[in-house]
C-alpha cells in the first residue's frame, strides 16, 4: 500500500516543469527514516541527521497528525534546498514551486505579519529546487495528505513561514507581539535573540511566537493548521502542553522587568531539541499584589471580617485593581494593600466620589465599578457597566464598546440571553488616564476584566490568571448577578415581545401617536415608542430629500429644558443632553438605505456619561407607506436603539429629530 501511495503522489510531478540543474545527492547519507531538509541553503552540502523533520502537530485537534512534518531551520538566501524522504530504504526527493500565500486575517495578530510561501507537493527527479529571498530562520511545514482527507486544492503541500522575527507575546504586551531587541547572526550552528526589559506581573505568562501569527492554515478547508508559538512543555520549548497544565505558557514567579533570551541550534528531533531559553528578572516590581476595600458595607471596618472586598487585578496591568459592587450612599469606605490599618488610603476624591471624615462616599445608591491604581494610591469610581459578550449569546457580539449590558434590578443586575453558546462576561473599566499598552478603545480590553460563574453559582474572576474554563448557556435565560454576595443564578426568562417589529411592515405602528414636524420640508411626520429594552422611532422623510451625505440626529432632552444641554448648538437640537444619535442613513438620491435589515455600522450613540458606542442601531428604509395610508411621497425609516446604550432615566423625557439640519421639534414621551 505504501508504494502505491507514493506512486500516486509522484503523479503530481507532472504539473511542474523544472529546468534547474540538480546537484548530486549522496543517498547513502540518508539513513534515518523521515524527511530531511537538505541542500546548500542549510549551510552545508552534507545530509545530516539533525536536518530530519519532526512529527507535525495539527493545531486544529491539538495532536500529532500522521503524514505531517515540521522543522525550524536557518536557510541562506538564493541557495537551493529540498526535502529528501527515506522510508526503510525507499528514498525520494520532495519539493514544491513556492508562491506567496495570504493567510486568513484572523490568524494574524499584527498589522504586518511575516510572509508565507506555499506550494503543491512534487516528488521525484523533476521536483524543483526551492529558495528563499533572505537569510533567516524558517518554519517548514509539510503535509503529504497521507490519510487522504484533504481536497486537491489544499492537499499534499509544503508551507514555509518566515520565522526570522521570532518574538514574545503575553503579559508584557497584552498577547500582542514584541520583537527581539538584539539578535546574533542567523546560523544553524547557533544564534541568540534577546528581549530586554519585558514587564510582567507576578504570575504573568508569555510564549515565544513567530511572524505575528497565531497559526497558519495549510488546506483550503481548514482541517490542518500549524502552530506558530512555542511554550514550556515540561522538557523544554515545544508545542505540547506541560503535564498538569491547561496550556504551555511560561510563567514568572514575581512581578518586574525581565530579560528573556531565546537560543537556537539545529538539532535532531522535536522542537525542544533545537531551542533553549532563559528568563532573568532584572528589576523586581514594587507594585502591590493585593488590594482590599473596607467600610460599613464591607466588613464593618473589621479587617478580620469575611465581608472585606478583595479587589481583582486587572490582567496585564501591575498594581491596578477593580471591583463592581452595589453601594449604599450612607456607607463610607476606603482602601489598603494589606488587611491592617497601615497604609490605608482614600485617593483624592475627585473621580466619581467624595471624601468626608477620612472616608470615601458615593453620591447615590447604585452599582459602581471601582478602579484602584495601587502604584499611586489613586481611586476612580464610575457607574457600573457590565456586559455579556459573544455573537451566539448576546446581541452586542464581541465588540466591547457596544456589547449588550446588564440592567439594574434593585441590588442585582440582570440580562437575558438571546441565543445559546459560550458565556463570557466582563465589567467595563475605563481609566481616567489611558494606561500605556493595556487599554483598548478607552476601556481595558474585556478579557482583562472578565469573569464567569460555574455550576456552584459562585462568580469567578479571571484576574491576572489564565483564560478561564468555558461555560455554555442556553437561549432565553435570565442571568442574575449579585456582586455583593459574589453569586449568580439563572432562570427561564419570559418571552420578550418588542413594542414594534423592525421588519418593514409598518402596520404595527398604527396605534402609536403621530407627531407633526416643525420642518415638513425634510421630516414630514414621526412616531416614538419604547419597551423594556429599546426606544423605537419611525420617521416619514420627504423622498426627494433622501440624498447621500444628509445626517440624521435623534436627540434626547432628559431635563426638558431647551436652553440647557451639551448639544444646544448641534444640528439645532435645542437642549439635548449628552445623548445623541448621529448617522447618514442614505447612500444616494434614490433613497437607498445604508443598512437594511441590519446594523448601521456608522451609527453613534453618546450616553449620558459621555461614552460613545458605535454600530448599535438597526434600521430599515421603505418607499411604500401604504399601510399607513401614505401617498408614497415619503420614504420611511424605522430605528431601534438599545436603552443600554442610551442610559436614559425612567419617566418623562423629550425626544426630537433633525434631518439635514432641519429640526422636527421635541415631543414629550414616557419611557
Amino acid at each position: 500500500m505504501k508504494k502505491v501511495f507514493l506512486l500516486a503522489l509522484a503523479c503530481l510531478s507532472l504539473v511542474v516543469v523544472s529546468c534547474d540543474k540538480k546537484e548530486k545527492i549522496d543517498w547513502d547519507a540518508v539513513t534515518v527514516n523521515g524527511f530531511y531538509v537538505a541542500g546548500p541553503a542549510t549551510g552545508s552540502t552534507e545530509i545530516k541527521p539533525e536536518c530530519v523533520m519532526a512529527a507535525g502537530f495539527n493545531e486544529v485537534d491539538k495532536a500529532v497528525r500522521e503524514g505531517m512534518y515540521e522543522k525550524y531551520i536557518v536557510l541562506e538566501a538564493n541557495k537551493d534546498f529540498y526535502l529528501l524522504y527515506n522510508d526503510g530504504g525507499n528514498k525520494s526527493r520532495y519539493s514544491a514551486e513556492l508562491k506567496d500565500f495570504e493567510t486568513p486575517l484572523e490568524e494574524a495578530y499584527g498589522d504586518n505579519p511575516a510572509s508565507v510561501l506555499k506550494g503543491a507537493l512534487v516528488i521525484g527527479e523533476k521536483a524543483p529546487a526551492m529558495q528563499v529571498a533572505k537569510t533567516g530562520l524558517y518554519h517548514i511545514v509539510l503535509d503529504i495528505n497521507k490519510t487522504g482527507d484533504l481536497d486537491a486544492a489544499g492537499g499534499a503541500q509544503i508551507l514555509l513561514l518566515d520565522a526570522s522575527d521570532f518574538g514574545v507575546r503575553g503579559g508584557m504586551n497584552g498577547w500582542g507581539f514584541s520583537s527581539a531587541t538584539t539578535k546574533t547572526e542567523f546560523s544553524n550552528d547557533g544564534f541568540t535573540l534577546t528581549f530586554k526589559d519585558q514587564e510582567l506581573a507576578k504570575g504573568g505568562e508569555f510564549k515565544f511566537a513567530t511572524g505575528n501569527y497565531w497559526k497558519v492554515t495549510l488546506d483550503d478547508a481548514g482541517k490542518v493548521k500549524a502552530e506558530t508559538s512555542l511554550g514550556e512543555t515540561g522538557s523544554g520549548l515545544g508545542l505540547e502542553n506541560a503535564p498538569g497544565r491547561k496550556d504551555n505558557n511560561i510563567p514568572v514567579d514575581k512581578g518586574g522587568k525581565y530579560d528573556i533570551t531565546l537560543n537556537f541550534k539545529l538539532a535532531q528531533g522535536s522542537f525542544n531539541k533545537s531551542f533553549t531559553y532563559e528568563v532573568v528578572c532584572t528589576e523586581e516590581s514594587t507594585a502591590p499584589e493585593t488590594m482590599y476595600m473596607i467600610g460599613n458595607q464591607w466588613g464593618g471596618w473589621d479587617w478580620a471580617s469575611d465581608g472585606i472586598v478583595d479587589l481583582i487585578p486587572v490582567w496585564g496591568a501591575p498594581g491596578y485593581f477593580w471591583c463592581t459592587r452595589y453601594f449604599n450612599k450612607a456607607d463610607g469606605f476606603k482602601f489598603c494593600a494589606q488587611k491592617v490599618w497601615n497604609g490605608d488610603f482614600t485617593g483624592a476624591g475627585t473621580s466619581g466620589y467624595t471624601i468626608n471624615d477620612g472616608n470615601c462616599w458615593v453620591a447615590e445608591d447604585g452599582f459602581y465599578t471601582v478602579l484602584v491604581n495601587g502604584n499611586e494610591n489613586t481611586v476612580e469610581i464610575k457607574p457600573a457597566m457590565v456586559c455579556g459578550l459573544g455573537d451566539a449569546v448576546f446581541t452586542g457580539g464581541w465588540d466591547f464598546d457596544s456589547a449588550q449590558q446588564f440592567e439594574a434590578d434593585g441590588d442585582k443586575m440582570v440580562i437575558v440571553t438571546s441565543g445559546a453558546g459560550e458565556l463570557r462576561l466582563a465589567s467595563k473599566v475605563l481609566p481616567d488616564t489611558a494606561v500605556e499598552g493595556v487599554t483598548g478603545s478607552g476601556w481595558f480590553d474585556w478579557w482583562k476584566t472578565e469573569f464567569i460563574f460555574f455550576e456552584d453559582g459562585k462568580i469567578a474572576y479571571r484576574g491576572a490568571g489564565n483564560d478561564q474554563e468555558r461555560v455554555q448557556i442556553e437561549a432565553g435565560k435570565k442571568i442574575i448577578l449579585d456582586f455583593n454576595a459574589g453569586t449568580a443564578t439563572v432562570e427561564d426568562a419570559a418571552a420578550f415581545e418588542p413594542a414594534v417589529n423592525i421588519d418593514g411592515d409598518l402596520s404595527d405602528w398604527s396605534d402609536v401617536a403621530e407627531f407633526a414636524s416643525e420642518s415638513t420640508s425634510r421630516i414630514r411626520t414621526w412616531k416614538v415608542t419604547s419597551d423594556a429594552q429599546n426606544v423605537y422611532v419611525l420617521l416619514a422623510l420627504r423622498k426627494n430629500r433622501a440624498d447621500n451625505g444628509r445626517k440624521l440626529t435623534i436627540g434626547f432632552n432628559t431635563d426638558k429644558d431647551a436652553t440647557s444641554g451639551k448639544y444646544t448648538d448641534d444640528n439645532n437640537m435645542k437642549g439635548c443632553e449628552a445623548i445623541a444619535l448621529k448617522f447618514i442613513p442614505f447612500t444616494n438620491g434614490s433613497g437607498a438605505p445604508v443598512g437594511v435589515n441590519g446594523v448601521i455600522a456608522d451609527s453613534e450613540v453618546t450616553s449620558t456619561a459621555g461614552v460613545k458606542s458605535t454600530g448599535v442601531v438597526t434600521a430599515f428604509a421603505y418607499d411604500d407607506g401604504s399601510d399607513l395610508g401614505d401617498d408614497s411621497s415619503n420614504i420611511y425609516l424605522e430605528l431601534s436603539i438599545p436603552k443600554s446604550a442610551l442610559e436614559l432615566p425612567a419617566g418623562e423625557i423629550q425626544i426630537g429629530a433633525s434631518y439635514d439640519y432641519y429640526f422636527s421639534g421635541y415631543q414629550t414621551v414616557t419611557l
